[in-house]
Formats: structure tokens, sequence, C-alpha cells
């Protein structure tokens, strides 16, 4: 047990440390599995596109699967920093996407005569300004994003060392 825990503080700090040194490698990590999930979803509909009838066969069906295979493709094929920019610009549209509901929320509750719709306004904007940040600095955003994964690692590793230490 106490080996275990020694082996994985140790592994966990190296990778933390790694992922310091190169931060974008978190974010297209995650675009590359987006990219394959997206790749796998195409050939799915594709496959279920063709085993179906002639008559059973919607071109809707048959454009979706192509457009994700392509789409997946590209993905897949991208540089680092392409799938950096384009999982940033995917939660940055996703926040303020967030933003704008909570806003609507917001004004509705207020409408509706709640006194707590004053948190709504505020989170709405925040995400309005997060989103609107991570969409103006996508690199940016992305590499300190990557920063934070590395320092928790990195603080999981010591721990887990430290840990080591006194079971010894």
């Amino acid at each position: 047990m106490k080996w275990f825990t020694l082996i994985s503080g140790v592994l966990t700090l190296l990778i933390g440390l790694w992922i310091f040194a190169n931060p974008l490698v978190v974010t297209a990590s995650i675009g590359w599995i987006l990219a394959l999930i997206i790749f796998l979803v195409g050939i799915t509909s594709f496959m279920d596109y063709m085993s179906k009838a002639a008559d059973e066969r919607n071109i809707w069906s048959l454009l979706q699967s192509i457009i994700s295979i392509i789409f997946g493709f590209i993905l897949l094929t991208s540089s680092l920093f392409s799938l950096t920019t384009a999982v940033i610009a995917i939660v940055a549209y996703w926040i303020i996407v967030i933003g704008v509901l909570r806003l609507i929320s917001a004004y509705r509750l207020r409408q509706a005569g709640f006194p707590q719709s004053n948190r709504f306004f505020l989170s709405g904007i925040g995400a309005l300004l997060i989103g609107l940040i991570l969409l103006g600095q996508p690199l940016l955003s992305s590499a300190i994003i990557g920063r934070f994964v590395a320092l928790l690692l990195i603080l999981t590793g010591i721990s887990s060392l430290l840990t080591f230490i006194r079971l010894r």
C-alpha cells in the first residue's frame, strides 16, 4: 500500500511538471477526444444509414453523418493550437449562452417580484465576461487552464509523497 502511494505520487508529480511545461496539452487532449467522438459518431451514423432499407433512409441522416466524419477528421488531423482554440471557443460560447440565459431568468424573476434576482444578474454578467475573455484570448486561456491542472497534479503528487514518508 505504501509503495503504491510512492509510485502514484512520483508519477503524478512528474505528469504535473510535464503539463506545467506544456500547458496547451490539456485542452488539446480534450479537443482530440472530442474530435474522435465526433468522427466515431459520424461513422456509426453512416453505418446505421447504410443498414436501413432504401425507403427508411433519410437524406438528413446521411448528411449529418458525412458532416460529422469530415469535421471529426479535420479536427483529428489539426494542430495542437487548432484543437486548443476549438475547445476554448466551444466552452466560451457555452458560457456566453449560459450567461444570456441567466440574464433572461433574472429579468423574469425580477418581473415576478423575487428580491433575490440580483444574484442571477450578477452571475449572468460574470458568465458573459468570462465567456468573452475566453473567446478573445483562447490560447492564453488554455495556457492558464493547463497551468491550473498542472499545479493541481503537482500538489497532489507532493501530498502523496508526504503521505508515503509518514507511512514509513
